[in-house]
């Protein structure tokens, strides 16, 4: 019955739609029937050595449902997302998808090869539940090829990237389809938004649409099916696992700084060294004994940040030279790989690298999951939502400038001494994506036959 509402509500939204509208996407599904795949891999293979982040030439079969792995036993749930930053997100979706429930297997695809690499170490460690593959493109053959192999019991899209032939093959076979991490005042609303007439087609979909900001449900209405769920949780990047702790690096560095407070600046760039020193400096002044770590972005940025602060007169130890700071050091430059967790569990907050100057930005939840606050230099192009999203929850200040870092270094310090735990919420929610993930299964146990 909900299978035939959900057909009859496509159906009257694609008849909603302007003339126009109809005729562009009825032009789209002839083009994909049409597009040769020998073509499309040549293109991939030619992307490929341009930009290697986003294509991989050898895996260039996987982008017309080529040499796929053979389809395990048992369930079989699809989850798509675009590149790293929104694959964080499907990452903890998945490990709570693989908790709930045993006989699941996790298919997951990204947009770009650099995607990938955010589910590397679990499906390591999954014992073949997570099978990792780049996206076919969508065209006619390639995406009905790709869904006849794998005949999904779920799929599940991150925050957009939805293609029309893969949700109209998804829809003829019966199957149920989520998107998670939706946010009407960000990408999925853009997507949307720039032609209503084949947004609402797209969004009528979808059985469950998960939304993180209250007022996106509100919103939500104007867009989804009648019978689709609107479910209101926090970002899912919000219930990753915290990074790693070296006890033995986290006891050492304790055991030279005892409980001095410590800053740690993470993936920094070189051109930001000078205004984050300046801010120290200021800082220092009413934080008696502070402590600065400063990370680079790649380690070979040690040398270079090393000579900066040299030049302004500090003593900078470098963990690449040095190994670990003295007692009297103020400064110490974490030029590691694999540490930031250890870095971030000394730090009272954390100033997130590459957000001055234009800089792109960096995955905050990181820092977040281990509960620090963060401060950035501009709300970043690379993850515009997200830091909005984690300012608007009291998780981050935006502080362009040296006398503004200053501050908010200040600030935390303050808070922390004062016993302000802004984190209270965000414990008290932490473990939502098991929640999320028991709702997202129960399309399956709700689906006909």
């Amino acid at each position: 019955m909900a299978e035939t509402g959900k057909r009859e509500c496509l159906r009257r939204r694609w008849a909603a739609m302007g003339r126009g509208e109809r005729l562009v996407l009825r032009a789209y599904f002839g083009l994909m029937r049409v597009i040769p795949e020998s073509l499309a891999v040549a293109l991939v293979r030619r992307r490929a050595r341009t930009r290697p982040g986003e294509e991989s030439a050898d895996r260039a079969p996987e982008r017309v449902a080529r040499g796929m792995p053979r389809r395990p036993e048992g369930r079989v749930v699809w989850l798509h997302s675009i590149g790293p930053g929104d694959s964080t997100a499907n990452l903890t979706l998945a490990r709570a998808l693989l908790g709930e429930a045993a006989d699941l297997t996790c298919l997951v695809t990204t947009r770009t090869a650099e995607g990938q690499k955010v589910f590397a170490r679990l499906a390591e460690e999954s014992d073949g539940r997570v099978i990792v593959m780049l996206a076919p493109l969508d065209l006619y053959r390639a995406t009905r090829r790709f869904l006849d192999h794998w005949r999904f019991d779920l799929a599940i899209y991150g925050e957009g990237d939805m293609w029309p032939n893969a949700l109209r093959g998804l829809a003829a076979a019966g199957v149920p389809v989520a998107l998670v991490n939706g946010q009407f005042n960000g990408r999925l609303g853009r997507l949307v938004g720039r032609r209503p007439g084949p947004g609402r087609w797209a969004m009528a979909h979808f059985d469950l649409l998960h939304v993180f900001r209250g007022e996106c449900v509100e919103e939500a209405g104007n867009w989804v099916r009648p019978g689709c769920e609107v479910v209101h949780h926090p970002n899912l990047k919000m219930d990753a696992p915290a990074p790693r702790i070296n006890d033995a690096l986290l006891g050492e560095m304790r055991a030279r700084w005892g409980d001095a407070p410590v800053f740690v600046c993470g993936s920094v760039a070189d051109n930001e060294i000078d205004t984050l020193l300046d801010a120290f400096g200021r800082a220092r002044q009413a934080v008696p004994g502070m402590k600065l770590i400063l990370v680079p972005r790649w380690k070979e940025q040690g040398e270079t940040i090393a000579a900066t602060a040299r030049a302004r007169g500090w003593t900078v130890p470098r963990r690449a030279v040095e190994g670990l700071p003295g007692a009297e050091d103020p400064l110490f430059i974490a030029d590691s790989y694999g540490e930031m967790g250890t870095w971030f569990a000394m730090a009272f907050g954390v100033f997130m690298g590459h957000t001055l100057f234009g800089g792109i930005g960096h995955n905050p939840y990181e820092a977040i999951a281990r509960q620090r606050p963060i401060l950035s230099g501009s709300i970043t192009p690379l993850l515009p939502a997200d830091y909005t999203y984690l300012v608007d929850v009291g998780l981050c200040r935006i502080t362009p400038d040296a006398e503004s870092i200053a501050r908010g270094m200040i600030d935390y310090h303050q808070a922390m001494q004062e016993g302000d735990d802004r984190f209270a919420a965000f414990r008290a929610a932490q473990g939502f994506s098991h929640d999320l993930a028991r709702r997202l299964l129960a399309l399956i146990t709700d689906r006909p036959g």
